[in-house]
């Protein structure tokens, strides 16, 4: 007889990962993993979400799981910023956009005809961002695209692929609040901002939360018979509110960084936080699972390094992870420093070295060239980043945060983590590098009845991770370089 595993499948802007998982001894065991890169499909000259080849990796790790372990259910979770609309027939439109496409240059432009930022933040609780979902849905309104011609369905992406392996719709309420299409407490549809920008309500259904049934996968998905009829269970969508169910005791007094391909930072708060302070600091409010809500702001994140890395690798094609620690640790003293969240590092760009490059005379300093340095200048921008919107955060919601609590695939980089102990002045907790599929476990876990109340699940996930914690080691270095970006004025705008 099989091993009885939950699989949780975890859908990355750069990667997906399937994770197989045991509970045993009131614990999470990883039994196996199925890793794969994900790339934008370019076609045209646009930049699209391959759906085909998603679904093509979800069915050859649970085919592969199969092999060995008897699959209890599964769930899904993806990155934050990708829909698909199905027509009458119940057929894909077309492949969604890829959300950092350039398509959406100039957006905003159009969208302020209708709406200023801030009567956008008053209804919706999100900053505005180009990259967003509910943008990207404008632009098919601008180009009156097949999406609005032929589509009857909105299904944000994880709820876009448990429809073609179970036949059921519906969208899951924290994917939908960061495609930033709800209103601000995250209860409904925002009505009101979708008609005035003229996209279609009748695509978007009732909203579902986490932790339910959805179906089971369906005979038109896989030709296996022992992956037929496993239960795909709706988990959180939004693959950052998994990955906070993953770290234990997570209260209004620590602070949380995501760190993959974007950063997502920010706090659990009790109810959304809507104000003229928290527009101008650039919060979003966030809905998450069991009626939770976070305040945060995402930016690009290891999406800037990981570009770097790959043109890097035309002279150093070796090159990876640790190569880059160490050169950091190398390189010599910085004084050039980046604002992450500038606008021109949040879409695809043809030469980030360029980029950067033009950030630097754009903002009169002295550009950085060599590899090495530009690693450096990276990093310590990456830890003066979360350093600075520490204190905006504790500004708006009056707590002196503990602890900041780092979680999935970044909390390898122990370098970053050290930085960002020194330069914040609390301890930095390193919760699991696969935060995202353990919160997707337990939710599952949940919603089968294995857990009789969100205090168990808190309860597995502590026992199910162990966390390393980085001391802050004092030093006048980062208040310096921190006076410095500010007196330079390179946090304009957050």
């Amino acid at each position: 007889m099989k091993d009885p595993v939950y699989v949780a499948v975890d859908i990355g802007a750069t990667g997906i990962k399937l994770a197989a998982a045991a509970w045993k001894d009131e614990k999470l065991e990883v039994k196996d993993i199925y890793a794969v890169k994900n790339a934008p499909l370019v076609e045209a000259g646009g930049e699209y979400a391959d759906i085909a080849y998603m679904l093509r990796v979800i069915r050859e790790g649970l085919e592969r799981f199969s092999e060995k372990y008897s699959c209890v259910s599964v769930g899904i979770d993806t990155y934050g910023n990708g829909y698909g609309m199905l027509d009458q027939n119940g057929k894909l439109v077309m492949n969604p956009h890829y959300y950092r496409d350039r398509r959406i240059d100039g957006i905003m432009d159009r969208v302020h005809e209708h709406f200023t930022d801030w009567e956008l933040y008053e209804r919706m609780g999100n900053i505005p961002i180009k990259t967003r979902g509910l943008f990207h849905l404008y632009q098919d309104v601008l180009e009156d695209s097949e999406n609005i011609r032929r589509g009857s369905d909105f299904l944000p992406l994880p709820n876009l692929l448990e429809y073609f392996m179970t036949g059921e719709r519906g969208a899951e309420r924290t994917i939908a609040s960061v495609l930033y299409l709800l209103d601000k407490d995250g209860e409904n549809w925002n009505y009101e901002v979708l008609r005035r920008l003229g996209i279609p309500t009748n695509v978007f259904a009732s909203l579902l939360e986490p932790g339910v049934k959805k179906g089971t996968i369906q005979e038109s998905f896989s030709q296996n018979h022992e992956v037929q009829g496993v239960p795909v269970i709706t988990v959180a969508g939004h693959d950052t509110e998994s990955a906070l169910l993953a770290v234990p005791g997570l209260n209004e007094s620590k602070a949380f960084v995501s760190m993959g391909t974007s950063f997502i930072f920010g706090a659990r708060v009790n109810e959304p936080v809507v104000n003229e302070a928290s527009f101008c600091y650039g919060f979003k409010n966030m809905r998450g699972a069991f009626g939770s809500y976070s305040l945060c702001k995402d930016v690009p994140g290891f999406w800037i390094l990981e570009r770097c890395m790959e043109a890097w690798r035309a002279e150093i094609p070796d090159l990876d992870y640790d190569m880059v620690c160490q050169a950091v640790s190398e390189a010599g003293e910085n004084r050039t420093f980046l604002n992450i969240s500038d606008d021109r590092f949040r879409v695809s760009e043809s030469n980030i070295l360029t980029a950067i490059e033009n950030y630097c005379i754009d903002t009169g300093q002295e550009p950085v060239r060599e590899w090495k340095a530009v690693a450096r200048c990276l990093f310590e921008s990456y830890a003066l980043y979360i350093r600075y919107n520490l204190e905006l955060l504790g500004s708006l919601t009056g707590k002196r945060y503990e602890s900041l609590e780092a979680l999935n695939g970044g909390v390898r980089n122990t370098t970053l983590l050290q930085m960002l102990a020194d330069a914040t002045g609390i301890p930095v907790t390193a919760q699991s590098d696969w935060a995202s599929a353990c919160g997707n476990l337990l939710m599952q876990l949940y919603a089968t009845e294995v857990f009789a109340s969100r205090e168990d699940l808190d309860r597995a996930a502590e026992h199910s991770c162990r966390p390393v914690i980085y001391r802050s080691r004092p030093s006048s270095f980062w208040e310096e370089r921190l006076q410095y970006m500010k007196q330079r004025q390179l946090f304009e705008g957050e």
